[in-house]
């Protein structure tokens, strides 16, 4: 007698067997709730058991897709490795599974199917000897769940009605566990949700740093993402990769999309989430981002992110398998994208804010810089100092790395480097180039800015100093249609210097053209005036010296021929003589005086002036009224300019005023030394001025302000014009130290 175990199963009715068997636990299952077991772990422990108790060969267990409702082979039970990677590849559609259900194969709520359901689409009814027995999986509302597949045994009597109840009672148990695990585990992940969403609103609410708003998203989104990506529009509109759970490289930080490419160009453009678990097979659109081993990611999720009704990105996550997400990871990101889509628009407006104001202060800084060299272009004449300050002004007050003023020597056909400042600057540095040469010799010859972005890129860079330099720029300083010289930066940056870089060393190069042609104009009329005193000196000699020079010999000849014969003639032609003697000598000294005047620290300041206005009063018949206050030595240091600048306002009253009173004020206190001139002469509006005598003004205020002090001008045509110059007291202090320097 067989007394095997399905032998004996066979003749038990479904009360022994419940007696018999351990199936209690499975007869039970409806009753578990939990979220710590995985449907796919319960369904392998039920295909187990169930292969176990009845003694079947062979069962699996079908799911059903929640997104796509395929129904996916997940456990298995007596069956081979291969045919399980063959169950597992080959999904069944919900229109094969409903055929294989006809009334004819019923048996209660299963079906025994002829032939083998997993060898194709095709049920052929005359393969009896391969019968599946299908028992459906349902929860409470029947909705089917999946389906358990049975081989049964190879004697048909093993299999009676009562084993059938038994295994659909322990199929309805197990759909109702499957439903308890699915909400469990849906409870559990809302949950997650919930605390995700609430912390990110507390991370994201706590700072106005774009970058610090990125990062914290995705690290609260790696945990359920672990490759998830923040993708925003920029200025340009075009989509860029801001922040990812991976580190992000060059090439992904220099990736750029247009709206429209790829699938987080297709969600900017539609403003749909876009859901795909099989990339490769895609019709809407195909992924233009890669992940870091250069493949096309299998699964792809990626929602819009919008604030103001405006979609400004998109959040999204991918992974190397297919069939990762489902539509709750939609909503998932759709409710961190709501979270954090607000944050990030407040925090580009305050980054662009703190741009602007950035921009404002950087702007404001460099007209007070181009200011000051606008006023001290038009207050010196000395042209070595002024490009000097100038380099330095631009390179502190701009916060280049380093600047470089050149002239143009035409006769030489080079550049000169006049001044320098900046991190390559060297003392006493000499250096000349071919005006034909380097970067410098192009900006020269199509007199414009040249902005050279990488050097090693440029043929014609001509290497000086150091060969670490990677940016230049070069700007022509030009006057009149000639490139005088030119503004040269320098950089260790590649692409150091953009247009606003540009448009304000350009405004410099103008205030530099005009400061550098009056300082050369001024020079040149100082030639010309020096050349026209030696004229007047030549024709005061001629018109008076000379002339007396040539009576006295004539009287001299004169007293030699009377001497002895008429001696009262004789002495009264010496006295003439002398008298002539006398008025030649006179007269050379003023002319001695005009071209050197007596030192002033013999004489001082005050005596010197007094001779001035002396000489003034006799030769051109001008009445000028001179007070001195005061004690002179306060005054000690800054004579020289003291006087220079008198002299000056004194000649220019002579020149240009028609004046017939003049007033000298000199006021010498211990907290100022102050000189006053005013004319009653015709007066002129300072910003129509000529020449000759804008020159003239330029340097008695470069004077002033060499000694510390400050040059005003009050005139107006008709109403004469003064001049006033106040030096602190502690001038002379100053005056020391720049000649130490």
């Amino acid at each position: 007698m067989d007394h095997s175990p399905a032998r004996i199963q066979s003749h038990l009715s479904a009360m022994d067997v419940a007696r018999l068997l351990p199936l209690g636990d499975l007869l039970a299952l409806g009753a578990q709730h939990g979220a710590d077991i995985s449907p796919e772990t319960l369904l392998q422990d039920v295909a187990d058991a169930l292969r176990r108790v009845f003694g079947l060969p062979r069962v699996y267990v079908r799911l059903r897709d929640v997104d796509t409702d395929v129904l996916q082979a997940c456990a298995f039970a007596g069956i081979s490795e291969a045919t399980v990677a063959r169950l597992r590849a080959a999904p069944v559609a919900p229109g094969r599974y409903q055929a294989l259900l006809q009334p004819r194969y019923r048996l209660s709520e299963s079906y025994l199917v002829p032939g083998d359901e997993t060898a194709g689409p095709e049920i052929t009814v005359q393969c009896d000897e391969l019968r599946t027995l299908i028992i459906p999986l349902r929860g409470r509302s029947d909705r089917l769940l999946g389906a358990i597949y049975v081989a049964p045994p190879a004697d048909p009597a093993a299999l009676d009605p009562a084993q059938v109840r038994v295994l659909e009672a322990v199929a309805r148990q197990a759909g109702q566990a499957l439903e308890h695990a699915r909400m469990a585990a849906r409870m559990q992940r809302l949950l997650t949700k919930e605390q995700l969403l609430v912390e990110l609103g507390r991370d994201v609410s706590t700072t106005l740093e774009l970058e610090q708003i990125l990062q914290r998203t995705i690290e609260h989104l790696r945990h359920a993402f672990p490759h998830c990506a923040i993708v925003l529009l920029n200025d340009a509109d075009e989509l860029e990769v801001t922040a990812a759970s991976c580190a992000i490289d060059e090439t992904m930080r220099q990736k750029r999309l247009k709206v429209g490419e790829g699938i987080c160009g297709w969600v900017v453009q539609t403003g749909q989430p876009f859901l795909s678990n099989d990339t490769l097979h895609e019709t809407r659109v195909r992924p233009a981002i890669v992940d870091g081993t250069g493949d096309v990611p299998a699964s792809y999720v990626a929602v819009p992110l919008r604030t103001g009704g405006k979609v400004i990105g998109v959040l999204s996550a991918h992974a190397d398998r297919l069939n990762v997400f489902t539509y709750e990871d939609v909503d998932l990101l759709e409710a961190v994208a709501a979270q954090i889509g607000g944050p990030i628009a407040g925090a580009r407006l305050y980054q662009e804010a703190q741009r602007l104001a950035e921009q404002v202060r950087r702007r404001n800084k460099q007209l007070e810089v181009i200011n000051a060299l606008a006023r001290m272009a038009v207050s010196t004449i000395d042209i070595e100092r002024m490009l000097r300050t100038v380099a330095l002004q631009i390179q502190q007050g701009f916060g280049y790395g380093h600047v470089e003023v050149f002239l143009v020597a035409e006769e030489a056909r080079e550049f000169v480097l006049a001044a320098q400042a900046g991190v390559l600057a060297q003392d006493h540095a000499v250096y000349h180039q071919a005006l034909d040469s380097g970067v410098l010799g192009r900006a020269f010859h199509t007199a414009t800015t040249i902005r050279v972005d990488d050097v090693l890129l440029a043929p014609d860079y001509v290497a000086t100093r150091e060969s670490s330099i990677r940016s230049e720029l070069c700007v022509p300083i030009v006057a009149s249609g000639r490139v005088l010289g030119l503004l040269n930066l320098e950089s260790r940056r590649v692409a150091a210097f953009g247009d606003e870089d540009v448009a304000t060393l350009e405004t410099v190069a103008d205030v530099l053209a005009s400061a550098i042609e009056n300082a050369r104009l001024y020079q040149r009329a100082q030639e010309a005036a020096i050349l026209e005193e030696r004229s007047r000196l030549a024709r005061d000699l001629h018109d008076s010296v000379s002339q007396q020079l040539f009576s006295m010999t004539l009287t001299a000849r004169a007293v030699r021929s009377q001497l002895g014969k008429n001696p009262a003639r004789t002495v009264e032609q010496l006295e003439r003589l002398q008298e002539t003697a006398a008025t030649a000598l006179a007269e050379m000294r003023a002319l001695i005086f005009q071209l050197r005047p007596p030192g002033l620290s013999e004489q001082g300041l005050i005596a010197t002036i007094q001779q001035h206005v002396a000489l003034l009063k006799r030769r051109e018949g001008l009445s000028v009224a001179l007070s001195v206050t005061g004690e002179e030595r306060f005054g000690r240091g800054i004579e020289q300019a003291i006087y220079r600048i008198a002299q000056e306002a004194l000649n220019n009253v002579v020149k240009h005023a028609g004046a017939s009173q003049v007033s000298v004020c000199l006021d010498l206190s211990p907290q100022e030394v102050r000189l006053r001139i005013t004319d009653d002469g015709r007066g002129f509006d300072p910003t129509t001025v000529s020449h000759g005598r804008h020159l003239g003004l330029i340097s008695m205020r470069e004077r002033a302000h060499e000694i510390g002090g400050r040059f005003e001008l009050h005139t107006r045509p008709g109403m004469g014009a003064e001049i006033v110059v106040v030096v602190p007291r502690h001038a002379d202090e100053h005056e020391e130290r720049s000649v130490q320097r």
